[in-house]
């Protein structure tokens, strides 16, 4: 703030009239000086209305967006699962327990409203509705002539239809099914309940007049709040939202835009779901947003031309609350930060094994199916090294645990240096047993790898007086393969534990391999 001071001396006192129109012009300055003051209050704190409620809607459309992601990465989950089981050959072996099993996955899930097998012309094969319903014929549905027309495996969201099941109106998920030969022979359905959005929506405080929606990246409508049935599927791709998007060509954005639906100018933010076709928008009504403020203003300015002493007082007090407000903000800022400190340290704890610092049993499960999949997908080959101190109990019961402890950290830091890529993954599997991911390694550079590391741990001579050599070492299990469809990643474990079996039975310190065999290869659903 500016503080203009003028002074006005003369060697003979003015005429008392002079004085006078003085003290009137000053008081004209002063008043005109506290209007213009108060107009550029009442603009600024306008604009910080709008801002605050643009924030609001941003972070609503952040959560509403991963909130439907959520909701439909679920039901593409359960609906995977349903296709692989599908493509195993459960639904011919066993069509009772598959019946149980998609009834059981609807009730225990509060989205779904069904699970639909179809066949290559549309008939019902199989589905989560309760045994003896009436049996349908789905081809007319925009998803079914879709699956029908465009071969692959992705993830379909369709237009929302009225359930012939149920009577009530869902959002199609689908995935397409395939005969052996890559023929289509059907379609996986899973149907999301339009209510289960609609319930969701009606939890957050927007107004009377603000509005959410969810509608197809195409333009229609999945649901919207308020709810009118009469919505549903209505096209809203020439809308304001749409061109909004479509303009911007980015996946979030904000504008003041007068809704075509209803003429009420709101405060938008739209949102595009990060794997789906689907746009979430939330808008808060701009007369509403305003409201306070309008309330504020006129109070204000009515004490203004009332009483000069209480516009000093309520600035005063304004400038204590944003001090207050800005000590708040830092309070909340200091806090946050130690709290993601905290988050990346448990984070840590929860991923690492506290005695060697190596990645934790968790850690590695959660790395190897990551891996396993990925190498479904290149087609590249995945290896796997196990390994196991020798004598290791022994060694505890001769030097202590103590000393136990320091020998297992001095192995852990053997594997550390062998790690030859930022890829490889160094893990405690448990007690004194240890592994060593290797993606993208066939079966003779991963035995070039163990052999490293046992030779390493050999050389450093570490005293162990319970092992006929004399020192500590390591045996070692190795074993690649390049993953197919329906194995499980234990078979992987599997098969470098049965390589570790075979090197301890040739009499430890080395390196031993074994064939995958017949029995350990099971196709299991995830």
């Amino acid at each position: 703030m500016t503080v203009f001071q003028s002074t006005a001396a003369s060697a003979s006192p003015p005429p008392k009239r002079s004085v006078t129109r003085l003290a009137m012009m000053f008081l004209a300055l002063v008043c005109l000086s506290l209007v213009t003051v108060e107009g550029w209050n009442s603009y600024s704190s306008r604009n910080t209305y709008l801002r605050e409620a643009n924030t609001v809607t941003i972070n609503m459309a952040r959560a509403l967006s991963d909130h439907a992601e959520a909701s439909i990465d679920l039901v593409d989950t359960i609906l995977s699962g349903v296709v692989e089981r599908f493509h195993a050959g459960e639904l011919g072996s066993d069509p009772e327990r598959f019946h149980g099993l998609l009834e059981s996955i609807t009730q225990r899930t509060p989205s779904l409203q069904g699970l639909f097998l179809f066949d290559a012309n549309g008939r019902w094969v199989l589905n989560s509705l309760p045994m003896g319903a009436p049996v349908s014929n789905n081809a007319d549905r925009e998803y079914f002539i879709y699956h029908r027309t465009h071969p692959g495996k992705a993830t379909h969201v369709g237009m929302p239809v009225r359930s012939r099941s149920s009577g009530m109106w869902v959002l199609p998920v689908s995935q397409r099914l395939d005969n052996p030969d890559g023929s289509f022979a059907g379609v996986a359905l899973a149907t999301v309940r339009i209510d289960y959005f609609r319930k969701f929506y009606d939890s957050f405080d927007i107004g009377k007049n603000g509005t959410i929606f969810i509608a197809l990246d195409t333009g229609p409508f999945v649901v919207r709040r308020p709810f009118r049935q009469a919505d549903i599927g209505v096209d809203m791709s020439s809308g304001p939202v749409f061109k909004l998007w479509k303009k911007l060509g980015q996946p979030t954005g904000s504008a003041i835009l007068t809704a075509r639906i209803d003429n009420v100018e709101r405060l938008y933010t739209y949102r595009h779901l990060r794997r789906y076709p689907l746009l979430i928008a939330v808008a808060l009504s701009k007369q509403e947003v305003l409201a306070r403020w309008r309330t504020s203003t006129m109070i204000s300015a009515g004490g203004t031309l009332v009483l000069l002493a209480a516009i000093l007082w309520l600035g005063a007090r304004m400038i204590g609350q944003m001090m207050q407000t800005s000590r708040l903000q830092h309070d909340l800022h200091e806090a946050k930060t130690a709290l993601e400190a905290n988050n990346a340290a448990l984070q840590l704890l929860a991923l690492s094994d506290g005695l060697t610092g190596l990645a934790n049993r968790r850690h590695f499960d959660a790395t190897l199916n990551i891996e396993f999949k990925r190498a479904i997908r290149d087609c590249s080959p995945l290896a796997l090294v196990m390994f196991d101190v020798d004598y290791f109990k022994k060694f505890n019961d001769y030097r202590g645990h103590v000393e136990g402890d320091a020998a297992l950290q001095m192995v852990s830091r053997a594997m550390l240096a062998g790690q030859r890529r930022p890829g490889d993954l160094a893990a405690r599997f448990g007690g004194e047993e240890f592994a060593m991911l290797l993606p993208d390694t066939d079966l003779d550079g991963a035995l070039g790898v163990a052999e490293s590391i046992r030779a390493a741990i050999a050389a450093l001579a570490f005293p162990h007086g319970a092992s006929p050599l004399r020192i500590l070492t390591v045996s070692a299990g190795v074993h690649s393969l390049i993953p197919q469809r329906g194995l499980h990643p234990r078979v992987l474990i599997e098969a470098a534990d049965r390589g570790l079996y075979r090197a301890k039975a040739e009499g430890r310190n080395g390196v031993g391999t074994a064939p995958l065999e017949d029995e350990s290869v099971s196709a299991v659903q995830t």
